[in-house]
């Protein structure tokens, strides 16, 4: 079994390319003051919206870390709503995109430090590998707060010192650390630089006894330190899920666009920039991870002539397309037809390129119920402001280890805005907005984030009764045509 894990993590990651030469400088960072409106815990990503109004998304490189009440933090750990300074990185493209770390101007809160130490004693500290020879692995820590760092583990970081040391991805997501960590010891400890940011200022020597595939250079690694109990992360945050039953979510399974880009020999959204998009065959299936994801509001739908227009999330740049042959729309959980799609809502267009090379082809629309659905998970409402609606994106129950039913830990929270015109549905009755309530879990759509026009819900649906009811409801029509 060890020997068949290590084989598998052999080309389990690719290398974090933009930051295998170092932690970044600062001097290009941009400063930009807004509230933080969403987050995806797992891909560690997700969005603010600047005092200017505009909606900015972000993703967060390896060695980042967000802070709040002055000290290190998890995305989970930070409050929906909370007005922080996010300190930005250009993108390859030149965008500001790449999130380093976030300040709210606090002096750093006791309880906050305890608790990013615990959270981070049960998934193991995160760093880089800097170089590797025979069975000797060296490794900078991830931090941005040194002395910090240094007063949380620096007695346990000392030559003679053990641990396991484990290959990561740059989620800083595990695969099956109890299994396929590697035990290692502590040969030498160095200090190094630490103004360029996310550099902890300690680098350890360590050696292991049977090297990985995974620990080359560049590639992240986490390690459990001496007298830390070695386990899996939590179910949604591992990259393995053994003991758990189906992965019903396939976005939160091991993407292996991204993990092991030498198997595709086209560019796909995660991987392999310096290849071609791929190109479609006539009556041929495009192969998973081809497409070019776009979210946008539908505008105009043609169902005579396969046609449509939509604008796209934050640009509002007008898309021209044309569905092909073997095309999958999906509306509330339902196969509509293309003139059952309601306009003027978001929906997630899967495009592939013309002759010229435009992205006007499309092969999939989906809707935001739908999608939530595909992959089981559902918003519960954790706070209500007036017209803002606080929810938290969760999974179903699922077995532990034990056989026992349990419910993972939420991925992701995001502020849901409505207004008058929002319809709230509750088993086939629709209802008042004043009647939803804390604790409720919704399935909703909502219009596309648009220059000068922010996204707002178009529906609410209460509970999993009225989920199903929606979607079979949207299935009768099509049934009847037939």
């Amino acid at each position: 079994m060890r020997i068949l894990c290590a084989f598998f993590l052999a080309s389990a990651l690719s290398m974090a390319a933009a930051d295998v030469a170092g932690f970044p400088s600062l001097k290009d960072a941009r400063r930009i003051h807004g509230e933080l409106v969403s987050l995806d815990f797992i891909r560690r990503s997700g969005e603010f919206r600047a005092d200017d109004g505009k909606l900015m998304s972000f993703s967060m490189p390896p060695y980042a870390i967000m802070k709040y009440h002055g000290a290190e933090a998890d995305l989970r750990e930070v409050p929906l709503g909370t007005k922080l300074t996010f300190v930005m990185l250009p993108d390859a493209e030149g965008k500001m995109t790449r999130l380093v770390t976030t300040d709210d101007g606090q002096a750093a809160d006791a309880a906050q430090l305890k608790k990013f130490r615990e959270f981070t004693e049960k998934r193991g500290v995160a760093g880089w590998i800097d170089k590797t020879e025979g069975n000797i692995v060296t490794v900078t820590f991830f931090s941005g707060d040194p002395a910090a760092f240094q007063a949380a583990y620096g007695e346990l970081l000392a030559v003679g010192k053990g641990g396991k040391l484990c290959v990561a991805n740059d989620e800083l997501r595990t695969w099956n650390p109890g299994v396929d960590g590697e035990g290692c010891s502590i040969t030498e400890v160095n200090k190094v630089p630490t103004e360029y940011f996310g550099s902890s200022g300690v680098q350890v020597t360590v050696k292991v006894s049977n090297m990985l595939e995974g620990f080359r250079r560049g590639r992240v690694v986490r390690v459990f330190l001496t007298g830390w109990k070695v386990q899996d992360q939590f179910y949604g945050e591992s990259l393995m899920g053994y003991g758990f039953g189906h992965m019903l979510n396939q976005e939160l399974v091991e993407n292996v666009a991204k993990e092991y880009p030498e198997q595709f020999p086209f560019r796909t959204e995660f991987s392999n920039a310096h290849l071609p998009w791929y190109q479609l065959k006539d009556d041929v299936k495009p192969p998973p991870f081809s497409e070019h994801v776009v979210f946008g509001e539908l505008v105009q739908a043609d169902a005579k002539t396969g046609s449509g227009k939509f604008m796209a999330e934050l640009t509002g740049e007008a898309v021209n397309f044309t569905l092909i042959k073997n095309h999958t729309l999906k509306y509330l959980g339902a196969d509509p037809q293309f003139a059952q799609l309601p306009t003027g809502q978001r929906y997630r267009f899967h495009l592939y390129q013309d002759a010229t090379g435009a992205f006007n082809r499309v092969s999939f629309i989906s809707d935001d119920f739908s999608h939530a659905s595909a992959n089981a998970i559902t918003a519960r409402v954790t706070a209500i402001h007036g017209n803002r609606i606080h929810v938290a994106w969760q999974l179903p129950l699922v077995k532990d280890y034990n056989g026992d039913m349990q419910r993972p830990q939420d991925i992701g929270s995001r502020i849901l805005m409505v207004n008058d015109a929002t319809r709230v549905w509750k088993a086939d009755q629709q209802v008042k907005l004043a009647d939803l309530k804390e604790g409720d879990v919704l399935l909703f759509n909502r219009t596309a984030e648009l220059p000068g026009k922010a996204s707002v819900c178009t529906d609410l649906w209460i509970g999993e009764e009225t989920h199903k009811l929606a979607t079979e409801k949207m299935r009768k029509p099509a049934v009847a045509k037939k």
